[in-house]
């Protein structure tokens, strides 16, 4: 699948973004200005007086400061500017119409800028289908344009302390499009909606670099039409940090990745991140098409999909997972048919799925009855390569083989919750079976480096060999300044 000449196309208004902006006289400023900081002191939706002259208000002398006037002197001025929002306070934007300047619909960023808010409460709310568009859409070429090399310099963006949700959009991207070099950190991605044509990423849509670190994406939706990408479709190099991906759905056909597709050749990385809740047809949690990815120190739990892969859907690699644990996921289910497998791991024939010290565990195939439905535990469908240290507690040799060496066990879990740490784990129960089980060589990512804290950022290994899975059991840990027993 190779959909990017496929997003701009669709989206016709791109190609003409670059001549939009350039005689709307929006980017007029001198090379090598100094930066500037736009502090925004109204919810308001209204544009600027002036874009360009370097002051953001709405009427000359007013003083008032909008997030959308802040975006368009922003754009307007060379070099990486700030805009510095309230905590608090709903950005709720209004201006009905689409185009590729900011001045309708959604926020079009067309020059490197960094947009702070003070946490979740700092709310930049797309209004739904009110307004009809997502929220921001990040341009690839300072001045506007989407040309492989940008003779103006490429736009390089970063989010910081915010909440985007409420974003509607026809067409690829529900919150969030993104061509840029673009950083989320510290925010929340929630509650946006793709429904229409193209139903890539409900809450993110990114075909350029992606790097989200200590965020939340949640609850978002893509639709039924040729729909991928629940809560982000990345075709890009991608990096997930410390963040949580959950509840986010896909649907229909192909309804592939619910918590995120990830396509095309670029290096990607998921790390002390968790993947729960999420559902789609296939690959509920993780839908890969990648060429490299590396999972790391990560939890996959409770996700679903009405056919294979309700955890992790690979379908070419190599993709391989390092201390990782995937549990609690079920495929098949909608209940309406058999034939769904690999309910922890789906890894196509051909594929190629690296698998060490990690826990792959309680997963299970819903089977239709005349009365409830059989839970038939199904942890892996297709080829596995084991490097050590796994434990599953079960295989089915009637669609799964694992070469190399890995161990059949019932593994004691907790619940998921917070266990300390930014994002929630399930806790390995005292006598566990992966306590001090990974390999005698030591934990070891994708890069052959040390794995020296778990996903919760304790130390490890604790004991004389690290843990397996995503979480390294102590003595004592403390969950909201209490101390509990591990």
């Amino acid at each position: 699948m190779v959909f990017s000449g496929l997003v701009r196309s669709v989206c016709g208004k791109f190609a003409h973004a670059l001549f939009v902006v350039a005689s709307s006289g929006a980017f007029a400023s001198v090379a090598g200005a100094a930066p500037l900081t736009f502090l925004v002191n109204s919810p308001v939706d209204e544009l600027d007086f002036n874009p360009g002259n370097g002051i953001c208000e709405t009427v000359a002398g007013n003083g008032v400061c909008t997030l959308r006037a802040a975006i368009l002197e922003a754009n307007a001025h060379a070099g990486a500017d700030t805009i510095v929002l309230q905590a608090n306070v709903t950005y709720l934007l209004t201006r009905v119409g689409i185009d590729d300047i900011a001045r309708t619909g959604d926020l079009d960023v067309t020059d490197s800028v960094t947009i702070i808010g003070a946490g979740p409460t700092t709310v930049i709310d797309g209004n739904g289908a009110v307004l009809g568009d997502r929220v921001f859409q990040f341009d690839k070429c300072i001045g506007g344009g989407y040309m492989s090399v940008c003779a103006t310099g490429d736009v390089v963006a970063t989010l910081s302390g915010v909440t985007i949700q409420h974003g509607y959009s026809a067409i690829v991207g529900g919150g969030i499009l993104n061509h840029a070099t673009l950083t989320l950190q510290n925010c929340v991605v929630t509650a946006n909606t793709v429904n229409g044509l193209n139903d890539w990423g409900g809450g993110i849509l990114s075909d350029a670099s992606l790097t989200i670190i200590g965020s939340v994406v949640s609850n978002n939706i893509s639709g039924g039409h040729n729909a991928y990408g629940g809560g982000i479709y990345s075709q890009g190099p991608l990096t997930i940090e410390s963040s949580t991906i959950s509840g986010n759905t896909t649907s229909g056909s192909p309804g592939a990745g619910g918590g995120l597709i990830i396509l095309g050749g670029a290096k990607s990385l998921i790390r002390n991140t968790t993947i729960s809740g999420n559902g789609a047809t296939t690959g509920g949690g993780i839908y890969s098409t990648i060429n490299s990815l590396s999972v790391v120190n990560t939890t996959i739990s409770g996700n679903a999909s009405t056919e294979g892969g309700g955890g992790v859907y690979s379908k070419f690699g190599p993709v391989g997972f390092y201390n990782v644990t995937i549990v609690k996921n079920t495929a098949n289910s909608d209940e309406i048919k058999p034939g769904g497998t690999g309910a922890g791991i789906f890894n196509e024939a051909g594929a190629t799925l690296y698998l060490a010290n990690s826990i792959v565990a309680d997963n299970a195939v819903l089977i239709p009855t005349d009365g409830k439905p059989i839970r038939d535990p199904d942890q892996c469908s297709g080829y596995i390569a084991s490097l050590g240290g796994n434990l599953l507690s079960d295989v089915d040799a009637g669609h799964c083989s694992i070469g190399g060496p890995y161990s059949v066990t019932a593994v004691a879990l907790g619940p998921l919750q917070n266990n300390g740490g930014p994002t929630k784990t399930h806790a390995l129960l005292a006598g566990s079976a992966a306590i001090d089980a990974g390999n005698i060589t030591g934990c070891l990512d994708g890069d052959d480096k040390p794995i020296t804290t778990d996903q919760r950022g304790f130390r490890r290994p604790y004991g004389p060999y690290c843990d397996v899975g995503a979480f390294e059991a102590s003595d004592t840990i403390f969950l909201n300044a209490f101390e509990l027993g591990v």
